[in-house]
């Protein structure tokens, strides 16, 4: 999905600086993955050391969130289990709401166009809060590198407000053109943190279970690889067959779902619609893309989708560009209780049923164009452009 120039250009690339419409991408192949690094980046910025004492980083809980707060370019949002919210600005900046106000926690080197200025999906993308938190404090983020040529997740130790003892945990490649960076992070129920990582306009690498683009990938909370992945202990891949995966959401019971950004004219694909969502990814699922798009429309140049899971839910002909995801428990709000709900950029929130043969989806906020997280207090806030909102 991407935001350009031309409304009738709707697509799936993700990201653009500007409040404009959303615009197609071109595809380029792109160099080949790269496995993990596990040394400090020098791209990545910490805030300087706390002072001595298990103490000095604790922070008394804080009171909910106001109703709206300024934002620039909110790509993900999360809470800390002591009230705080933590968000990304794609630009650069984590910030973090703390005693009534936002505080910047940490900074990454990120750039958000390409090398002429042209549009790019690429900066700080992702966020999540280690589900040991009150004893490890540790805060993620993936971004993309100032070098155009790798994406990192980063870590950092979270004290009283402020990010230190930095470090990188997972390279990855970052494409050699705008698009399909992927990027979203989630700890599963299983202690896992699981990644988001687009195909990076080469789309035959989606359906390559040991090349890491087109999939979801999945890791230790220290970066390295679970010995009881699918496809081999030294190989990251959870899933695959995705073609830009901007939206991870998993429920409480382990249901892991995912947002799926449509063709854009790949591999012989329409220019517009067919975004997708699945429910739920089990281990080892292989889905679609590029063989078919959709609701399982054969490619020109396939000959069928070769027995691959097809989406829970397809746009279709309408191209609505799906971001951040959530799943809201019961005591959420009443229309959204209960729910798989995902933002996307052209049609704000969509409220998801699930459904035989496939799941149907309802109308919520328009605020919801980028990001989305239920509170602790279940509410639910929501991001676009320009602030994070909390709905009635």
């Amino acid at each position: 999905m991407g935001v350009g120039s031309s409304a009738a250009r709707l697509r799936g690339c993700v990201l653009s600086s500007a409040v404009a419409a959303v615009a197609a991408c071109g595809a380029t192949g792109s160099p080949s993955p790269t496995a993990r690094a596990t040394a400090s980046s020098p791209a990545a910025t910490a805030s300087p050391a706390p002072s001595a004492g298990a103490d000095a980083c604790a922070v008394a809980p804080e009171a909910p969130v106001p109703a709206i707060i300024p934002a620039n370019f909110a790509t993900a949002l999360a809470f800390a289990p002591d009230g705080r919210l933590f968000y990304t600005e794609r630009s650069g900046t984590v910030r973090v709401w703390q005693n009534g106000a936002a505080k910047t926690f940490a900074t990454v080197s990120t750039v958000t166009t390409e090398a002429g200025g042209s549009y790019s999906e690429r900066g700080l993308l992702g966020l999540a809060i280690s589900p040991t938190y009150g004893s490890d404090r540790f805060v993620y983020a993936f971004y993309s590198d100032a070098n155009r040529t790798q994406q990192h997740v980063i870590r950092w130790r979270d004290c009283a407000g402020v990010g230190v003892d930095a470090s990188v945990l997972i390279t990855l490649p970052s494409g050699s053109d705008c698009c399909h960076k992927g990027g979203r992070l989630a700890f599963g129920t299983d202690g896992m943190l699981y990644v988001t990582l687009g195909e990076e306009h080469a789309a035959a690498a989606a359906q390559n279970t040991s090349d890491a683009r087109g999939k979801l990938l999945r890791y230790r909370p220290d970066g390295s690889i679970p010995s009881d992945n699918p496809f081999g202990p030294t190989d990251p891949v959870w899933a695959y067959g995705l073609r830009n995966p901007f939206g991870i959401a998993v429920a409480a019971n382990g249901q892991i779902a995912i947002t799926n950004n449509g063709p854009s004219g790949d591999a012989g694909s329409p220019g517009t619609g067919y975004d997708t969502m699945i429910l739920s990814v089990p281990r080892g699922a292989g889905y679609q893309w590029p063989d078919c798009y959709g609701y399982s429309h054969p490619l020109a140049v396939s000959s069928g989708c070769n027995g691959r899971t097809a989406p829970d839910w397809s746009s279709e002909s309408e191209t609505v560009i799906p971001t951040g995801a959530a799943f809201i428990d019961g005591a959420g709000p009443a229309a959204l209780a209960g729910h798989l709900v995902f933002c996307t950029y052209a049609r704000g929130m969509l409220v998801v049923t699930p459904g035989t043969p496939h799941a149907t989806v309802a109308a919520g906020s328009a605020r919801c164009t980028l990001a989305v997280v239920e509170g602790p207090e279940h509410a639910v806030y929501v991001s676009d452009t320009g602030h994070i909102y909390r709905l009635a």
